[in-house]
């Protein structure tokens, strides 16, 4: 699911449609989603467990149990997306881009333990829908502990993520206000962002958490100490200098004086775009997230944007001034 906007919690009746629902759900545990770039199209992927499976709550899910995910990608997804979890509940419906009727759902089931079929495109609902309806315990809902009862089948390792969580956290609190990154700096934190994603998918070991959750900590304090995320280098250049040559900065007009790389905050929710100035889709970053601009600014269809990695662009009106 994509975690990409605030939750209205108004839909939350809307699982009458099956059978009544008593469970009071946790913002924590709901998942939002865009439908495609037409905003018309979701694909879904149905499954059913392999064996049956304990919940944290201790209820037991028996084999044969009907479980699905979701994507609003406008392809079709792999088959096999081990890192993306099927789903034990879940209602979608709505208007796409509404914040007052979003997709929700609970119980997130591994890859591993599902026989899974092939993708199908569907026509997103106007109205509300539940897909499957596993489940009302919020313990369930809230958690992707899920366990073989048999221990002869195979097990899925569940990390626990909170000490990378705050790591995490206190790297990002910090990213607004550091200023002269060097090469290496830079380097490391074009891949932390999609390391921390990675890290917290579906079946990743408690050593890689553990391993990763330091190394961000090591940074953060390196920083504090030297003024510098890593060691061994004080080149205040950065890193995107090389990247400028690429094929797209052609297409755009960049303005004449230099900038260097540096994060800035999202002051509003902004859509990503090509250099064309087409949309890349519906999903939005969030308001209050960082990103990392290679300092320039770029004319594209008379609107000024700040380029954030290959072939994307965000508005400069969203960035937040420094």
């Amino acid at each position: 699911m994509k975690k990409n906007k605030r939750i209205i919690f108004a839909t939350i009746a809307a699982l009458s449609l099956a059978a009544p629902m008593t469970a009071v759900f946790n913002l924590d545990n709901v998942q939002t989603v865009s439908a495609n770039h037409q905003g018309t199209k979701v694909w879904l992927q149905y499954g059913t467990l392999k064996y049956a499976l304990r919940g944290p709550s201790g209820r037991v899910y028996p084999a044969g149990t009907k479980v699905v995910r979701e994507v609003s990608d406008d392809a079709k997804p792999p088959i096999s997306m081990h890192g993306r979890s099927f789903y034990l509940t879940l209602l979608i419906g709505g208007l796409p881009g509404m914040e007052t009727l979003q997709d929700f759902g609970g119980g997130k089931i591994a890859e591993t333990y599902v026989n899974y079929e092939d993708w199908n495109e569907i026509d997103y609902p106007a109205d509300e829908v539940v897909l499957v309806q596993n489940t009302e315990d919020p313990t369930d809902l809230a958690s992707r502990d899920f366990h073989p009862v048999d221990s002869n089948n195979p097990d899925v390792p569940v990390a626990n993520t909170d000490a990378l969580d705050a790591a995490f956290a206190e790297y990002t609190s910090h990213l607004y206000h550091w200023k002269h990154m060097s090469t290496a700096d830079n380097k490391w934190g074009d891949t932390i962002n999609q390391r921390y994603s990675a890290a917290k998918a579906m079946g990743v070991p408690q050593s890689t958490v553990d391993a990763l959750t330091k190394e961000i900590n090591d940074a953060v304090a390196n920083y504090k100490k030297t003024g510098h995320l890593v060691s061994g280098n004080s080149n205040s250049g950065n890193s995107s200098s090389s990247s400028n040559s690429n094929s797209d900065s052609t297409t755009v007009t960049p303005a004449k004086h230099k900038f260097k790389s540096r994060f800035v905050k999202l002051r509003k929710a902004s859509y990503q775009y090509t250099h064309k100035g087409k949309r890349v889709s519906k999903k939005k970053l969030k308001k209050g997230a960082i990103v990392k601009i290679n300092g320039k600014t770029y004319r594209i269809k008379k609107k000024t944007f700040y380029r954030i990695g290959k072939n994307r662009y965000i508005r400069k009106v969203n960035v937040a001034k420094n």
